[in-house]
C-alpha cells in the first residue's frame, strides 16, 4: 500500500508541474509577457559594461540620455568618476567600445 500511495503522489505532483508549465505558455503567447520589454525599450538608463576592481570594487558605466557617466561602486561607497561622456557611434549607429590590450597587462 506504501508504494502505491508514493506513485500516487509523484503522479499528481507531475501532473500539477505539467499544468504550471502550461499556464506560463499559454500566458506568454497570449502577450500578457510581453508587456515588459515594450516598457524597458522606453527605460532612459541602462548599465552597458562593468569592470570588477578588487573584491570590494567595481567600475560601471552608465548610460543615460545619450550620456554615459563612469561610476566607481563599492561595498560603502559610490564615486563618480566621469559624467557626461558622449558615446562612440560606428557607421551603422551602434555604439562602439574600443578594445585596447597593453601587453603589459597580459598573464601567461
Amino acid at each position: 500500500m506504501g508504494t502505491l500511495l508514493i506513485l500516487k503522489f509523484f503522479s499528481v505532483f507531475v501532473f500539477v508541474i505539467c499544468l504550471m508549465l502550461l499556464l506560463a505558455f499559454i500566458i506568454k503567447k497570449s502577450g500578457f509577457a510581453g508587456l515588459a520589454p515594450a516598457r524597458a525599450s522606453r527605460r532612459r538608463l541602462k548599465i552597458v559594461e562593468y569592470l570588477p576592481v578588487d573584491h570590494k570594487h567595481r567600475l560601471v558605466l552608465v548610460r543615460r540620455d545619450n550620456r554615459e557617466h563612469l561610476l566607481l561602486l563599492g561595498h560603502e561607497s559610490e564615486t563618480v568618476v566621469e559624467t557626461g561622456i558622449v558615446p562612440q557611434t560606428g557607421e551603422d549607429g551602434d555604439t562602439v567600445v574600443p578594445i585596447s590590450r597593453d601587453p603589459r597587462n597580459v598573464k601567461i
